[in-house]
Formats: structure tokens, sequence, C-alpha cells
């Protein structure tokens, strides 16, 4: 079947088999999703729905814990099946689709970045070898199905500099942290989110940052892993 006429071609076939019999509103529904069917595409349908999804994936550990492999394509932990062997239909009609977790994390992120790192990090300044000059530490807090990250970094003129020290809160394993890192991740993802930091040793011991990292995991009762 054409990817792109799939999700129409069934809606038509609903029409034809209700026939005259359908109930008004079940008609209206099937008259409004037949003009809106030919822009939902397999493509169009993962970015609206599937990307903001809590089981979405960019891409999964082929087999359980092999962590030497990765398969690139998209992924749904909810099926367990890449995107790619499953329907537009099967995903426009989901009924798995939830971002609580994301919501959950989100906060979670939020309230480790204002309540813990803003204060402890109010009189510290980081180091920008570029610049050659110590600004105050500022925040910016990114989003993704299955983990939030925080970046540690300075304000410029064009906006938020990233420095190297990044705060991942993960509540899954992702292939993207890669094999090593992985490895360490899923001993720790047992009991629920966990902290992941990702920074060189250098700067972490330039802004003596260790020791707040591991308040925050004992306050918040997470495990920390360092990468």
């Amino acid at each position: 079947m054409d990817n792109r006429n799939e999700i129409l071609f069934a809606v038509r076939d609903a029409k034809r088999n209700l026939g005259e019999a359908a109930d008004f509103r079940v008609a209206d529904a099937l008259t409004i999703l037949e003009g809106i069917a030919p822009f939902l595409n397999k493509e169009a349908i993962i970015g609206m729905k599937c990307k903001s999804c809590d089981n979405y994936a960019a891409s999964t550990f082929p087999l359980s814990r092999d962590f030497w492999a990765v398969d690139e394509s998209e992924y749904c932990h909810a099926k367990d099946a890449s995107l790619k062997n499953l329907t537009a239909s099967k995903l426009a009609g989901c009924p798995q689709y939830s971002s609580q977790a994301s919501r959950d994390l989100i906060a979670l992120g939020t309230a480790i970045m204002e309540e813990d790192l803003r204060p402890a990090f109010q009189e510290r300044k980081l180091y920008d070898r570029s610049k050659f000059a110590s600004y105050s530490v500022a925040f910016r807090l990114q989003s993704s199905p299955g983990k939030v990250c925080i970046e540690l970094g300075h304000r410029t003129d064009d906006g938020f500099a990233c420095s190297d020290i990044k705060l991942y809160i993960v509540r899954r394993l992702d292939p993207g942290f890669g094999a090593v890192a992985s490895s360490k991740i899923a001993e720790a993802t047992k009991g629920g989110p966990i902290i992941v930091v990702q920074s060189s040793l250098q700067t972490r011991r330039q802004l003596d940052i260790d020791y707040v990292l591991e308040w925050i995991a004992e306050k918040r009762k997470m495990d920390i892993v360092y990468l």
C-alpha cells in the first residue's frame, strides 16, 4: 500500500462499509478525517505524535543489553518494535501514547535546576577558555523522551554559551551515551530516574562541583553516574 495514502484508503473503506446506516456523528468524523488523511503520511505522524511520546526512542539496542550494537532506526518501547515495521494507521491509532513521564522528568529537572543548582552556583564562576574570561554560571534545560538535560554555561549577547558540563536526568537506557556509559547506566536505572554527569574532570575540578552533585543525588534519592 502507498504509505502516503494508507490512512485515506482506510477511511474510505470504513465509509463504504458503514454506508447510509452510519450515525451522523460518525459520518461527520469520517468526513473530517478523510480531509485530513492525505496529509497524514507516516513521517508526519511520527513527527507530530511519536516523537513527543514517552515510548519513543531515536534508536535502540537491538538485543537486550547488547551495548555494542545500536539500531539507528526509530523505536517504540511500548510496542517493542522499530517504527519502520509499523504501519501509518497503527501509529496514528496507537492508544498507548503518553507524555506524562516526560512532564514528570521536566518537573524534576526544573526543580533540581532552580532549587538545588542555581543557589549552589550563585557565587561560582565558569571560565571560558575561548574568551579568557570568567562568567556567572547560567543554566538551560532541554527535554526529549526518556531524559532531560541541564546544560551549564553562561549568557552572552548572542544567547546561551554551553560549557562541557551536562547533567542528564535519565529514566531509561539511551544508546546515545555509548557502550561503556550504557553499561554503567543500566546498573543504576533499576530504582528510577538517575543523574548522569557528562563533563571533563578538569571542568568539574575547576568548579569544585562533585560534592554539590552528590548532595543533590542524596537529597533527591537518586543514583548518580559520571561519564
